[in-house]
Formats: structure tokens, sequence, C-alpha cells
């Protein structure tokens, strides 16, 4: 009976560490892994591919086969995550653990990803409603994603320029509001109808701060024409200092990194001839034993 427990939660805590946090160099978490992604790909391709009107008519009954299934992997997925996440002792730490769990980030995705499964019996004639939730699954990437050194990386920089991205974005924002403003009082005589009003222009301003500039709005009179182009210029030299500013920050990260990996190099050396020195003085090595030991941990010393 106590061997049928054990092996119970051995299988449950498997479950959990495929799923959840797979060791490197582990084949079966790596194939459940790159299994689950693929599914996700899959479906989001079929969810896509459903909203051409010729592929829908002639592929519904396929497609729809295709996106099921993988609701259905999703559906399981879940279940297996709900199952295996805890091995508390009582059935009330088991169900506050559970519901811990269910409410992170991750598995709200998972949980909103699968209930296009109900759709036919809750909403059957939503098509709308039901091809936006069928495409929350591509977010189910993001849980590979979050293991990205790259990402990570990229997370630290923010976090450590994050006063200067913020004072960025309260600049932009006044630019933005700036330019608005001035643009509306110089256009507002000459187009009633398109400046007609500061939040008006802001739309006009963000186009073109953005360097995006849909023309749909756009300054007829010189002295908005000139303003316009001032405008611009300005929004190149903004959006530009942000690229800077990440640009340093992946250098410097990258040196920090660097001069760390030296660091525990440099402790395994000493930490290595340390031990040596022991057993020399111990008696257990010869001076000779111990030159040789001392030139193979750092390569041309004992020369």
């Amino acid at each position: 009976m106590t061997d049928g427990i054990s092996g119970y939660r051995r299988t449950k805590s498997r479950v959990f560490e495929i799923l959840e946090d797979p060791p490197e160099g582990d084949r079966a978490s790596l194939l459940v892994q790159v299994t689950i992604a693929m599914v996700v790909i899959l479906n989001t391709v079929a969810v896509v591919i459903f909203t051409i009107p010729s592929v829908e008519e002639s592929c519904a009954t396929l497609l729809n086969a295709v996106i099921t299934s993988c609701l259905v992997v999703f559906a399981i997925e879940y279940l297996l995550r709900i199952w295996s996440c805890t091995d508390a002792g009582t059935w009330q730490e088991r169900l506050a653990v559970r519901f811990r769990y269910a409410t992170s980030f991750y598995l709200i995705i998972d949980l909103l990803s699968i209930i296009p499964l109900l759709f036919p019996i809750f909403f059957a004639s939503d098509f709308a409603l039901l091809r936006g939730f069928r495409l929350i699954s591509i977010f189910k990437l993001g849980r590979y994603a979050r293991k990205s050194k790259s990402l990570a990386l990229l997370k630290r920089v923010v976090l450590k320029k994050q006063e200067i991205f913020t004072i960025m974005v309260f600049f932009l924002v006044f630019v933005i509001l700036f330019s608005a403003t001035v643009m509306y009082l110089v256009e507002n005589p000459a187009q009633p109808h398109k400046f007609s009003s500061i939040p008006a222009a802001i739309w006009w301003a963000m186009m073109t701060v953005t360097t995006v500039g849909y023309g749909d709005i756009y300054p007829v009179t010189p002295l908005g024409q000139t303003l316009g182009s001032l405008i611009t210029l300005a929004g190149v030299l903004l959006l530009a200092l942000p690229s800077a500013i990440l640009a340093s920050g992946f250098i410097e990260e990258r040196q920090r990194n660097n001069e760390a990996g030296h660091g525990e190099v440099a402790e395994q050396i000493l930490a290595q001839l340390e031990r040596a020195g022991d057993l020399k003085e111990k008696g257990l090595i010869t001076e000779e034993e111990f030159q040789e030991l001392k030139s193979r941990i750092i390569p041309g010393s004992g020369e």
C-alpha cells in the first residue's frame, strides 16, 4: 500500500516537473514541451487560415477538426497541471494550493484557451467571439519564451533602466500634447473640420512624433508645415534614444556577466589550489605531484 502511494506521488511529481519546470537534458520533458509548442502553433495557424473566406468554405470541416483536437490537447494539459501541482496532506491544503496555482497568469491563459470547447453549448452562433478565444492559445508560447536567456537579459536591462524609460515616456507624452496644442492653434482656422480640437490634433501629433504618418490629417499652412517638419525631426530623435539606452544597457549587462564568470573561474582555481596544498601538507602527495597538479590547474605555472 505504501509503495503504491509513494509511486502515485512520484508520478504526480514527475508530471508536474515535465510540464512546469523541465530539467535540462531530460528527453521526456523536451518531447512533451516541443509537442505542446507545435500544437499551439498548429492551432494558431488553423485559426488564422480559418478567417480566409474561400478556405473557410472549402475546408471548414477539416480546420474545425484540427482546432478541436488542439483544444483537447490543451484541456488534457490543463487538467494534468491542476492534478499534479500539489501533494499536500489534506484535501483543504490541496484545494488551496490548486486554487493559487489555477489563478496564476499562465494557468488563466490555459483556461481561457480551452473555453472554445464549451462554445457549441453556450455560444453556438457567436463566431467572432469564438475566434477571439481560439487565438488566446498563442499566449501559451510565453511559458516557453520566459526561460530564454536573451529575454531574461532584456528584462534585467529594462528594470535597471526603468527610471530613464519613465522619464522618456513622460517626455514623449509632453511632446505629443505640446505639438497637438500648437498645431491646433495654427491649423484650426484653416482646417476647422480636421483640427477641430486639441484631442483631434493629438491623433496627428501621435502619428507625426512616432513617424508613422497615415496622411489622413496634415497641416496646409506654411507655419503649420514648418512646425510639422520640426516635430517630425524631434520625434525621430526622441524615439532613437530608447534604442541607444537599451544597447548601452545590453553592453553593461554582458560585461557584468563576463566579469562574474571570470570571478567564478578564479574562485574555482583557488579552491583547487587550496585542496592540493592541503594534500601536500598532510603528506598525501609529494612536491613533484603538487607542482604537476598546479600546472594542470593553472596551465603554464609549472614552467
